[in-house]
């Protein structure tokens, strides 16, 4: 197994492990994990959101349920190849869903050469929203929602779609491409710290979400890629984050109270990717 798929697919250790390997991070991730499931308050009605990312060639039709938005966070396919691009493109289509936004990940290379780009958005004439480093707005009923995607994720090994990790920062400007005004973010791989294994997320891409938050926290963002981060997190973007964020960086201000919800919907996972979990359903 590659350096690279050893990440991905690294089994998730078990509560015993975590609590051996490192007594205080366990408990304050026990504590900051019990507050992250809090739900935000919503005041209107709810847009359904179908979360899914890193299929790999999988066909879960039969587990992907109704909503308004479908949402695929990349990693379509397994080697990337125009042939396995296409039988994921058919599966697209033929679920019901009136949006349908979709990124690449690394596994996809196919799709970050200047055909493959061209063909993919392509698919807007079949209802399918492909996304790279760009923002498109959908209204849903009475509601407008600015979608910004992007399949980029820090080197390592080979792969599409990746930019130099640099130092501790991760290519700090590569992220400013995301508009302040994002209501759903889209990446293929985690911010760092946040359902991400407890580190194998970019640390810029985190930067840059907590610049966006200080005017216009996104409502939505959903990514993949580490397959054993898989869940969800209310980030409530105040001082418990912050606090939460050193005690990921080993370092040991309350000013933001809306919440993004963060989402992990990596499908495959486990042992050589053996599991099948089903999309995450978010209301937003």
């Amino acid at each position: 197994m590659s350096g690279l798929d050893a990440i991905i697919n690294r089994k998730a250790p078990s509560p015993w492990e975590l609590f051996k390997s490192n007594p205080s991070f366990y408990l304050a991730s026990k504590l900051y994990n019990r507050l992250g499931r809090q739900p935000p308050h919503r005041s209107f009605s709810p847009v359904r959101t179908i979360c899914i990312s890193d299929t790999h060639n999988t066909d879960i039709s039969s587990l992907v349920p109704p909503g308004d938005i479908l949402i695929h966070s990349g990693d379509l396919t397994h080697s990337g190849t125009p042939r396995e691009l296409q039988d994921a493109f058919d599966w697209l289509v033929s679920l019901p869903h009136e949006h349908k936004i979709v990124i690449a990940g690394n596994h996809d290379t196919y799709l970050q050469s200047d055909e493959g780009r061209l063909w993919a958005h392509s698919w807007r004439e079949h209802g399918i929203i492909y996304l790279e480093d760009e923002a498109h707005t959908i209204q849903v009923r009475d509601r407008a929602f600015k979608i910004f995607g992007s399949p980029c994720t820090p080197q390592h090994d080979n792969g599409a779609f990746q930019y130099p990790r640099t130092g501790t920062t991760d290519s700090p400007g590569r992220w400013s491409i995301i508009p302040d005004d994002t209501d759903i973010l889209i990446t293929h791989g985690p911010p760092y710290g946040h359902l991400d294994l407890s580190g194998l997320g970019c640390k810029a891409l985190l930067a840059r979400t907590w610049e966006i938050c200080r005017t216009h926290p996104p409502l939505l963002h959903v990514f993949g890629h580490i397959h054993g981060g898989r869940g969800i997190e209310n980030i409530p973007w105040n001082s418990a984050q912050s606090i939460w964020e050193d005690i990921v960086r080993k370092k040991g201000g309350w000013l933001y109270t809306v919440r993004t919800v963060a989402v992990n919907a990596s499908v495959v996972g486990g042992p050589r990717d053996r599991d099948v979990r089903p999309p995450v359903v978010v209301d937003i």
